[in-house]
């Protein structure tokens, strides 16, 4: 029998903050283990290989863990935090090597409720560097696969060669049928690798380019994929050839202009602009008071549905992210309604 949506979330409450103890209990154990060095007991020589090689963690998880239980052992007061969850194993990781008994509390608070950038941005201003890493760029090549070859054996001749072309580093080439010599081809591909040096702002502003071109690039776009969609975007507009051949394509157009639309869907563009001043994120809240703040993929969306008479103006209006759009709408007009409707939306496209 399914359960609900309230005993599985109570349920996962539970059992993470069982893991914020466990986790509490371990550091505490990891300090015993390495400063009375039970680990040699064992046979391991140092503590890092008692917890990558007996433990079986990453290099990564394991420096963290060690560095967070010798910061808990000194500074006791994270432990509150730690069983709380104000602060990680990361966060406590992050400052081991800043945090002083002169400006313990001062780190400590500000580390508290951060996410893993704004702590080292913090961390950054301890330890400032007096002169700016040069850029650099630097080329590589990869090889990736692009066309396999088979040769099917039939009756112990050689027939016809199938070439299959695979999608870029994307999903592995199909394999040939049983008796087939498969030979995969690979092209190489030019790379840069690209350190470069930025304000802080201009990291903000790109940020502010990812959330609003969200629609159209991909989950969890990368920088790269931003410059790319910044880099595009910006020659369709200013790039004369470019300019040259919308002017050419229009004028051999005798498509009629686009009427406005008068569709109770229809939201007049200066109404949406306003709405994204105003809310700027997701605008849900959920049952405890907690707002999504969510500024990916963000709809305009009927506070009064348009079944239900909802009229365009900005007072029934509001910014909700794809998820939290479709849950309301769910909520307010059933779960086969909204599938109705976008297998509508679907078809008309």
């Amino acid at each position: 029998m399914s359960r609900s949506a309230r005993e599985v979330l109570s349920e996962t409450d539970q059992i993470v903050s069982q893991d914020r103890k466990l986790t509490l209990r371990l550091l505490v154990n990891l300090h015993d283990i390495e400063h009375n060095k039970f680990y040699l007991e064992l046979g391991y020589g140092s503590m890092f290989d008692y917890c990558t090689q007996h433990l079986k963690w990453s290099e990564g998880s394991a420096v963290r863990r060690i560095r967070s239980a010798r910061c808990l052992a000194e500074y006791p007061q994270l432990g509150s935090l730690l069983g709380s969850g104000d602060v990680n194993t990361c966060t406590v990781a992050a400052i081991a090597k800043h945090i002083k008994p002169d400006n313990a509390h001062a780190v400590i608070e500000a580390i508290r409720n951060k996410s893993a950038r704004e702590v080292a941005r913090f961390v950054a201003s301890l330890n400032p560097l007096s002169v700016l890493p040069p850029a650099r760029v630097r080329p590589f090549v990869v090889a990736v696969p692009h066309c396999a070859k088979s040769t099917i054996n039939v009756g112990g001749n050689e027939s016809s060669t199938v070439e299959e072309v695979s999608a870029l580093a994307a999903e592995p080439p199909t394999l040939p049928p049983t008796g087939a010599q498969h030979e995969v081809v690979h092209e190489y591909k030019r790379m840069l690798h690209v350190e470069l040096n930025m304000p802080e702002e201009r990291m903000h502003k790109l940020d502010r380019i990812r959330a609003l071109a969200s629609h159209r690039l991909r989950s969890n776009a990368s920088l790269d994929d931003v410059i790319d969609f910044m880099a595009d975007y910006f020659l369709k507009r200013e790039d004369p050839i470019q300019r040259q051949q919308r002017r050419e394509e229009r004028a051999s157009s005798t498509k009629a202009p686009a009427a406005a639309s008068d569709h109770p869907r229809h939201v007049p563009a200066d109404v949406r602009d306003q709405v994204h001043v105003r809310d700027q994120r997701c605008t849900y809240v959920g049952p405890d008071g907690k707002r999504c703040n969510s500024t990916h993929v963000l709809q305009v969306d009927h506070i009064r549905p348009v079944a239900r008479r909802g009229a365009a103006v900005i007072e029934n209006l509001r910014l909700l992210c794809a998820e939290h759009n479709r849950l309301e709408s769910e909520r307010l007009m059933g779960k086969r309604h909204v599938i109705r409707e976008s297998r509508a939306r679907y078809a008309a496209s």
